[in-house]
């Protein structure tokens, strides 16, 4: 069963809850929770990535609202964009 789900999902990834980030202790005995391969490949990465950028990573969340838009102001979708000057149309 997956375990962020809380339905009976199948689960096929031992999941650290919390990140070993290279640590081999924590790596082989940190405490593990049964994730489905969706959950642990989506979801659980974004919130990785959200509470530990790694260096050089982008400026701007990846969240998405209910309408499936980005809600941070400097995702680069929420950024003005340039206007394109078609010569000859409509003219």
């Amino acid at each position: 069963m997956c375990e962020a789900k809380g339905l009976p999902v199948p689960a096929t990834v031992a999941d650290h809850v919390t990140p070993h980030q290279g640590d081999r202790n924590a790596f082989w005995f940190g405490a593990l929770q049964s994730l489905c391969s969706t959950c642990h490949s989506s979801t659980k990465k974004r919130e990785e990535y959200k509470a530990n950028p790694p260096k050089g990573a982008r400026a701007y969340s990846l969240e998405v609202g209910e309408d499936g838009w980005p809600i941070d102001p400097a995702h680069p979708a929420n950024l003005p964009r340039p206007t394109a000057k078609w010569a000859g149309v409509g003219g």
